[in-house]
């Protein structure tokens, strides 16, 4: 069984970016558990944090983190009048994205988000090509999942010139953290964004099956990431990990967790330093506990309590 432990906003600044691989023994001078990083082309910094990755093993997993609601986007402004304000920056959260998705101009909205999800794709080929052979797709902010965010995914992954290899999947099974004894210890607004979620793939699940991609069971994992979102430290994982693998064995699939262990050292510093949510969070003590997470020896001794019981691999 595949474990993935992967580490998303890879690229807002080269110090935030050392910071998750720090997080990584596929890196040079880390220590840890990340497996996979999801990068952000749409930074302004991207091709100063892009030779950081060239230093790591090609075994650590390098996915598109596709971004539609904070900072610069990738694509042509002019051809993006939905998505974009008169300085090329994102305009619409993920409320915004959610009813222009099934408002009366969707269909339009769903052509500038598949230009832009494949100029973001094509941006992190071109720096990185064996991305092209192993494709793997996830969203900011889990904006993927909006019906007509998830439409441009999909024909982003049926280009011809890539290999799918994986699509985040962010529906996050409860059982695992009841089970456990540390479900009270999630957020309100955690379990609100799990039942949001849940109802979203319940549609875009049927969109996957005709497209031609394969089934979710080959092409996903299961998740974990959104109930203990800026949470994620090394007891809570540890007491659900067994519960996740045991879930994931059961439906004969990977496993993945998610982690956000860069921490951003200035709001100035943010994709959009106006956006004092998004601020709040990429600046966020949370990160620190979760790069210590990655690193430390209780996680290690979860995950290879998990190895010698189940053959996991990360």
């Amino acid at each position: 069984m595949s474990v993935i432990f992967t580490a998303d906003d890879f690229g807002i600044t080269p110090e935030q970016s050392r910071r998750i691989l720090e997080c990584s023994s596929m890196a040079p001078g880390g220590k840890g558990l990340l497996s996979s990083v999801s990068v952000l082309a749409t930074s302004p910094r991207f091709e100063e944090c892009a030779p950081l990755l060239d230093a790591c093993s090609d075994e650590l997993r390098i996915s598109v983190h596709l971004n539609f609601v904070e900072g610069p986007c990738a694509a042509n402004p002019e051809d993006l009048p939905l998505l974009v304000d008169e300085k090329g920056f994102f305009k619409l959260g993920y409320g915004g994205l959610l009813a222009a998705s099934v408002g009366p101009r969707s269909a339009e909205l769903e052509r500038e988000l598949t230009l832009e999800a494949k100029a973001q794709a094509a941006r992190i080929v071109a720096r990185f090509p064996r991305a092209a052979r192993h494709l793997r797709l996830d969203g900011h902010q889990h904006t993927q999942l909006i019906p007509a965010v998830f439409r441009a995914m999909l024909a982003t992954a049926a280009d011809p010139a890539y290999s799918l290899e994986y699509l985040r999947i962010p529906v996050e099974p409860a059982g695992p953290a009841r089970a456990a004894g540390v479900a009270a210890s999630v957020k309100p607004v955690n379990w609100v964004k799990r039942a949001l979620l849940g109802t979203l793939w319940s549609r875009d699940r049927r969109m996957l099956e005709a497209s031609g991609l394969g089934p979710y069971e080959d092409r996903s994992a299961v998740f974990s990431g959104v109930l203990f979102s800026g949470q994620m430290d090394k007891a809570r994982v540890s007491a659900v990990l067994p519960g996740l693998a045991e879930e994931a064995q059961r439906r004969g699939m990977g496993l993945e967790l998610l982690f956000h262990p860069g921490r951003v050292d200035a709001p100035e510093h943010c994709l959009n330093p106006s956006l004092p949510g998004f601020v709040e969070f990429s600046c966020g003590e949370g990160r620190d506990i979760e790069h210590e997470a990655l690193r430390s020896a209780e996680l290690a001794a979860a995950f290879g309590a998990l190895r010698d019981e189940h053959g996991a691999v990360a």
